[in-house]
């Protein structure tokens, strides 16, 4: 399995064993930062490659700057130097919604002074349910988090 998207365009530039190089390069980047690299276009004179960073469990995230650097070091061994290297790196931003836990609703709740039965009136969510999830008792799904994050930043 590739660990570069749209890798095949590189046939035929490039020999199988860069190509397997380069897979190898990506696969630890991959495994350790969950960045990720697409090839967008490639012929003899130019390379295009777009650089992102995914979630990861560490939460340490790359800038652009360090992106593109991890880039050509995956790249600039592989790569003829007659073949022009463009690199756009995607930096990773986490939701807004992340934020949004049972301590954050309770916090919201006590600044906004918003009571469980307001909230359900609101929403035409159940009163039970959510008092599982402000208590922790139910674990909240991203569109629940979403739910209270916007609910709670339009007051």
């Amino acid at each position: 399995m590739t660990a570069i998207k749209g890798i095949e365009r590189l046939q035929g530039i490039i020999s199988d064993q860069e190509i397997s190089q380069l897979n190898k390069a990506a696969n630890t980047h991959k495994k350790f930062s969950n960045i990720v690299f697409e090839i967008e276009q490639a012929d003899e004179g130019e390379l295009a490659v777009l650089v992102e960073q995914e979630q990861n469990s560490s939460g340490n995230y790359a800038n652009q700057r360090t992106l593109i650097k991890r880039a050509h070091e995956v790249f600039d061994k592989v790569v003829p130097g007659s073949i022009k290297l463009n690199v756009k790196a995607q930096e990773y931003f986490e939701s807004p919604t992340a934020k949004v836990t049972p301590q954050w609703i309770e916090q919201q709740m006590l600044d906004k002074e918003v009571r469980i039965k307001q909230i359900a009136f609101d929403t035409g969510i159940n009163k039970s349910d959510i008092s599982a999830w402000i208590n922790g008792i139910k674990p909240m799904s991203q569109i629940v988090k979403a739910l209270f994050y916007y609910y709670f930043n339009s007051r």
